[in-house]
């Protein structure tokens, strides 16, 4: 099957980790179970119509990863764990739920056979505390309990090479951090960037809170670089479990767009082109020089280390937006949070051509690299302004597939959005080289309570998701609203 689709209005996520199964399957490898657990189950299930293994089901030889999975891999598990609080209250629609992590990684065991290791890790936002994120997870407790039952070797990392916290006077306090143990290799796509079409823009390229100046160490005309996580690029598998989400500056966040945190430093992300799309910039619409004069004062303090500096621009910055609100801008858009975002799009396809076609030396090959599988956390989903700021939706959803392009677009159909206006999903559709999925998708099987054609899934398993703000009338499927 090219993708899987389990969905019930019932399925909750379990409380106390680190979530045991509330049955005793036949293939379980423990003997620890807990109370109601119906995500274990769910997972279970997906892995099922997803097709593996399905001769072995329901036996003790049930090993639905052992086609994708080999004793001796190293495997990485590569969850969302973008921040340690959302604003709005609901980490459960923030962050992906550790009980799902823990049904993916009791069958990654079964497939290594005990013979192999796995990491855990990703690269959040420079704010987060990733030990309070992991304790929020139930990820601590997880790893604890593999420590003390096997002898497999689990690998708890957070690939940030630094970290950087907002203080009261406006600047970031950076702090270093001891990163990927397995260090980082600097990847350059080159020519083969979906950056190399528009690399004569390489001194707009921008991403919030970073140097603008590092940024051009790692774009400019002939090289493309990205610094990647070796835990990553070294390892054999990669499974790939996003939180379902909208996003403020690629409309979704799903399958491709969580492969961005296999990364040490986010210098090397463009996220936006500073200046208006008349400027050829895509960091808001019309030209606006009360926008250009906040992103030049965001840009300042971001570098600075003098405190009266950062409160200062802070002064300024607040009366600029006192100013919009007697006379409003053109247009809404800021800091590339919109529908005519084509930045981020770019690395977003160029991080997944690397975990696909780059080997272990950091070498873009022609053919696969690694294995991967994606299942995507939408029990309780994000809608609104994500991917920071996400408000609940509970649609009790998971979704699985092993290409990553065909996840997202069934993960489109689902939240009712038009993936031809999700640039990233255009581009992967249309790209010239090192294509991630050639497959047409009038051909797609797609297993969910029964087959189900792609164009039938938003309705028989589709919710509306309210976009972000600057992709409301946009990015929603015409046929429907």
């Amino acid at each position: 099957m090219d993708g899987a689709i389990v969905q019930s209005p019932l399925l909750k996520y379990p409380h106390e980790a680190p979530f045991h199964p509330s049955c005793k399957y036949p293939e379980y490898s423990f003997q620890n179970l807990s109370g109601t657990n119906a995500v274990y189950e769910s997972v279970r299930t997906l892995l099922f119509r997803l097709g593996l293994d399905t001769e072995h089901y329901n036996t003790e030889d049930w090993n639905p990863l052992g086609s994708i999975i080999f004793p001796g891999d190293t495997v990485v598990i590569k969850p969302n764990l973008v921040r340690h609080y959302n604003p709005l209250g609901s980490m459960d629609a923030m962050i992906t739920h550790g009980s799902i992590i823990r049904a993916i990684l009791d069958y990654v065991y079964i497939a290594l056979k005990g013979k192999g290791t796995i990491t855990i890790g990703d690269a959040p936002i420079q704010s987060c505390n990733f030990e309070k994120v992991i304790e929020i997870a139930g990820l601590d407790k997880i790893v604890e309990y593999y420590q003390k039952n096997t002898a497999i070797k689990i690998n708890l990392v957070d690939f940030r090479k630094s970290a950087g916290y907002p203080q009261k006077t406006g600047l970031i306090n950076r702090i270093d951090l001891p990163g990927d143990p397995k260090g980082y290799t600097l990847v350059n796509l080159g020519q083969f960037s979906e950056f190399y079409p528009i690399q004569d823009d390489f001194d707009k390229f921008r991403v919030t809170n970073y140097d603008k100046e590092k940024m051009r160490q790692y774009h400019n005309v002939g090289d493309h670089y990205y610094l990647i996580a070796n835990s990553v690029l070294h390892a054999d598998v990669v499974i790939n479990l996003p939180k379902l989400k909208t996003h403020r500056k690629a409309g979704m966040t799903g399958s491709l767009k969580n492969i961005v945190g296999i990364i040490g430093s986010k210098d090397c992300l463009p996220h936006h082109r500073s200046g208006s799309q008349e400027e050829g910039g895509d960091e808001y619409l019309h030209r606006d020089f009360r926008k250009r004069l906040i992103t030049g004062l965001h840009e300042h303090c971001d570098t600075s280390k003098n405190p009266i500096t950062g409160i200062l621009g802070r002064i300024c910055q607040s009366f600029i937006l006192g100013t919009q609100r007697i006379i409003p801008p053109s247009d809404k858009y800021f800091e590339g949070s919109w529908y005519g975002n084509t930045t981020i799009p770019r690395t977003i396809m160029d991080l997944n051509k690397i975990i696909l076609f780059v080997d272990k030396n950091g070498v873009l090959k022609d053919n696969h690299q690694r294995r991967t599988l994606t299942i995507v956390d939408a029990i309780i989903a994000g809608e609104k302004e994500g991917p920071l700021n996400p408000s609940p939706k509970h649609i009790g959803t998971l979704i699985a597939g092993e290409n990553p392009v065909i996840v997202d677009l069934i993960c489109s159909q689902i939240m009712g959005y038009d993936y031809w206006k999700i640039p990233t999903l255009k581009n992967a559709l249309t790209s010239q080289t090192h294509c991630i999925c050639k497959k047409n998708i009038d051909e797609l099987q797609i297993q969910a309570d029964e087959k189900i054609r792609f164009e039938n899934i938003h309705t028989h398993y589709g919710h509306h998701f309210t976009p972000a703000s600057g992709w409301k009338g946009h990015i929603e499927h015409d046929n429907l609203n």
